[in-house]
């Protein structure tokens, strides 16, 4: 099979990168790497020779006196005494890490091994035989035979060519929402608004993201998109929605219900999304309004149970109990995290995860 100049290039790039992995490994047993400490005694001792020596010439010269010559020879002395001691001490020490014999025997051990276990693994693990997949045959499938991340790719090409293309943008934008990728969902309905015109599902639409973004909590963007999306018309089942959220975080009950009851009285029969409405209407109708002098006691109440719990997360009543308690104090981070830790602690209990989401706060806008 003949290789591509791409296989050729990848195979150098390999090889390259081996090469500097066993150079990186082998240069710390370089026979050259470091004097052996006996030879660097052994030069020192015969550079105060030289010294002592030198210092009898210059006296034998004239050129410096007996009492500079007796101190110069006392200081050289004292050094070549200490540098003949750590020689002595050297020969002393074991050589047989620093044995170059050594050294070059591990130092071929690696640089067989690593290619042969790299070669070993990616014949084992990898899969050589496998087909080129260019990005460009890959996107040419049809649509519906793509993965969700292929077809965003191939919509933003479209898109960065033919920027008003309103189609494209309304597409991509619920596909965006769906990985999560909510920010650049936002971003792709103002796209769809500037080419397509501002419409009431628009506005919903890049307001949901908005609140998707924001961990499910109705940011002033958020409010003012729904908003302008219920001017432009009342119906608008997702912005109503998100509306009677925002009220309820707030604290205005009654006004977050009136507006859902209103919404369910307008909605077509067939809505797919009104039982949702109407459980979570039940679900708050199901715990009485707490009155402002009894909140605290109430409160400090549930914070006994959550600090039991942490104790105790075994106790799926008690979980239950908690979340129900957070709902109803309208309290929707702690509700979101406390069903969140009961989710993962009855991760394998379908019964009890069952039991969980028919208390679960928050949750999608109808469409």
């Amino acid at each position: 099979m003949l290789l591509s100049a791409n296989d050729i290039g990848l195979f150098l790039a390999f090889a390259g990168l081996t090469g500097i992995v066993l150079w990186l490994l082998l240069r710390p047993l370089r026979a050259d790497a470091a004097a052996a400490p006996q030879d660097v005694g052994e030069s020192e001792v015969a550079i105060y020779r030289d010294q002592l020596a030198e210092i009898a010439r210059d006296l034998e010269r004239g050129t410096i006196g007996e009492a500079e010559a007796e101190a110069a020879r006392v200081e050289v002395s004292r050094r070549l005494i200490a540098a003949g001691e750590a020689q002595a001490e050297a020969a002393r020490v074991p050589q047989g890490k620093g044995d170059p014999r050594l050294r070059r025997a591990v130092a071929v051990a690696l640089a067989l091994a690593l290619p042969m276990l790299t070669l070993f693994i990616y014949l084992g693990e990898g899969t050589p035989g496998l087909e080129g997949q260019p990005i460009e045959e890959r996107l040419a499938k049809p649509a519906d035979e793509l993965p969700a991340e292929a077809l965003i790719v191939r919509i933003e090409r479209r898109l960065k060519d033919n920027p008003d293309d309103v189609a494209g943008w309304e597409t991509i934008a619920p596909a965006y929402v769906m990985l999560g990728r909510y920010d650049e969902a936002v971003r792709a309905w103002t796209r769809a608004m500037i080419a397509g015109g501002v419409t009431a599902e628009r506005l919903a639409a890049r307001g949901e993201a908005r609140v998707l973004a924001n961990d499910g909590t109705v940011g002033p963007g958020a409010k003012a998109d729904l908003e302008k999306a219920v001017e432009l018309d009342p119906k608008e089942p997702r912005a109503q929605f998100l509306l009677g959220l925002a009220e309820l975080d707030a604290g205005e009950r009654e006004a977050g219900l009136n507006r859902w009851k209103a919404l369910l009285a307008g909605a077509p029969a067939d809505a797919a999304w009104a039982p949702a409405v109407r459980a979570r209407i039940a679900a708050i109708e199901s715990g009485p309004a707490i009155a402002a002098e009894n909140e605290p006691m109430i409160r400090g109440m549930v914070e006994r149970l959550a600090s039991r719990l942490q104790d105790n997360p075994d106790d799926l009543e008690g979980w239950l109990r908690l979340i129900h308690s957070y709902n109803v104090l309208q309290d929707r981070e702690k509700a979101l995290a406390a069903l969140e830790t009961a989710r993962k602690t009855f991760a394998g209990d379908p019964e009890a995860l069952a039991r969980l989401d028919n208390l679960s706060p928050g949750g999608a806008a109808p469409r």
